[in-house]
């Protein structure tokens, strides 16, 4: 299959907003996925934890109408199988959506792809995104999700600067006080602790914030958030403010987890995910949010004996590098390779 290009989508579902607890520090090179989340296969940008739900429709999408069955693949390595294990059991699914705001669809082939194009072209005019383009074998399997969402505050808040982490950021916040009647307060322990949910003009979404969570663990904010839901909310008092920085995210993940693993599902060991990667862009400002969210998995089929078992050379664990004269028994240099700090980083 030769290349394909997708400019960048957007995404989100849920929105949660927090800071940081004092003193944490997040390795971005050495962390990929949440290991304490068993739902959410969310990596981080930049520091930021990020998640969207397009990836697992499409995960959903290809065994539901192309493999027929759970996802599996031919590796021993912890961190895929725990992507896999991931998507083949998550809740999450279209159901979680309204009809309007999604896209899926999978098959085989340019056929499939120009279909996905001429059908999300016509659906979402005003996409992020100017569709797939490549040549797709006729025994290419694509599955593909998208996901867009607009929401408005019933009343714009007001703009201003703002401070997180001790830095000057834009933001808005609740003067007058209609602005004020925007806020839900869902919990409160304390100025370093609550949840807070923002009225939307449509009752059908929610947009919720919370602040003093662990930030490794999505799993345990989303439950506190849905049990503290069904209580009646509280509201702003006169002597309450409300302020939140402005968000601009722009992220781009491939799953290099489990490209080019190999499927072990009967009658698709010949193929392998060859492409498999999402695009996420959203916004939060004083008038409202702005997501979309794109998933795309691309298995492909490969030629080679079933016989022969494929080897695969790859530096992705610690590793020596000796440098020596020909027939000399010493060598003249020696390096072992133990963590990335000499290694050129990924431009995010």
């Amino acid at each position: 299959m030769n290349s394909f290009k997708l400019s960048k989508s957007v995404f989100v579902l849920l929105i949660i907003y927090s800071q940081t607890a004092t003193g944490q520090n997040i390795d971005v090179a050495a962390t990929t996925t949440v290991p304490e989340s068993l739902q959410y296969s969310g990596s981080y940008s930049s520091g930021n934890y990020v998640w969207g739900g397009a990836m697992n429709l499409a995960w959903n999408e290809l065994t539901t109408n192309l493999i027929k069955d759970k996802i599996k693949t031919v590796t021993t390595d912890p961190v895929a199988l725990s992507l896999v294990n991931q998507f083949n059991n998550s809740s999450f699914t279209k159901k979680d959506l309204d009809l309007k705001s999604y896209y899926i669809k999978s098959g085989f082939g340019q056929k499939t792809a120009d279909e996905i194009n001429k059908e999300t072209s016509k659906r979402f005019p005003s996409q992020s995104f100017s569709g797939l383009a490549g040549n797709f074998g006729d025994r290419d399997m694509i599955a593909y999700a998208y996901f867009s969402k607009m929401v408005f505050y019933p009343i714009p808040f007001t703009e201003t600067e703002t401070t997180f982490e001790g830095e000057q950021v834009m933001g808005f916040y609740a003067w007058k006080h209609k602005e004020r009647n925007n806020v839900r307060i869902i919990k409160y322990n304390s100025d370093e602790r609550f949840i807070v949910c923002l009225k939307l003009k449509e009752d059908s979404d929610q947009l919720i914030l919370a602040k003093g969570y662990k930030m490794t663990d999505p799993e345990m904010v989303i439950n506190t958030i849905n049990q503290n839901l069904e209580k009646e909310p509280d509201y702003l008092e006169s002597v309450d403010n409300f302020v939140a920085p402005k968000l601009n995210l722009d992220h781009h993940r491939d799953y290099i987890e489990l490209i080019n693993k190999q499927l072990a599902n009967d009658g698709y060991e010949n193929f392998r995910i060859g492409q498999m990667f999402e695009n996420i862009i959203f916004t939060l400002d004083e008038k409202g949010a702005k997501a979309e969210n794109v998933g795309i998995i691309i298995p492909e089929p490969v030629s080679f004996d079933p016989g022969v078992h494929p080897r695969h050379f790859e530096l992705n664990k610690p590793f020596w590098v000796v440098m020596k004269r020909m027939g000399s028994k010493d060598p003249y240099f020696i390096l072992g390779v133990n963590n990335s700090l000499f290694m050129e980083k990924v431009k995010k």
